[in-house]
């Protein structure tokens, strides 16, 4: 998967969906993703295998399990992780991805 794919697959969730950061302020809900790092595999002096992670981070002014659903569902088929925070001083809920691809 390309990151134009993952952005697509998010951008098909209908929430705005930026790269690192939105430009302007953004009212939640709403998505913003980045490229974290790469791991690779290496054998006999070799590389066979490179994936990127990338985090995906899903914004809420309130607790929503119906947009983790969303966002869940536009990551079917990918391996990721999930850990949720909450962001005092902005006062929203931070719910983030970790994903290979």
């Amino acid at each position: 998967m390309t990151q134009k794919e993952l952005a697509d697959r998010l951008a098909g969730t209908r929430l705005p969906v930026a790269y690192r950061a939105f430009r302007t302020r953004q009212a939640p809900p709403y998505i913003c993703y980045l490229y974290a790092y790469d791991t690779k595999f290496f054998a006999d002096d070799a590389m066979y295998f490179s994936a990127g992670h990338y985090q995906v981070e899903l914004y809420t002014s309130v607790k929503s399990p119906d947009m983790e659903s969303v966002v869940e569902d536009a990551l079917t088929g990918l391996n990721w992780e999930k850990t949720e925070e909450y962001l005092a001083s902005e006062k929203l809920y931070q719910i983030l991805y970790e994903i290979e691809v």
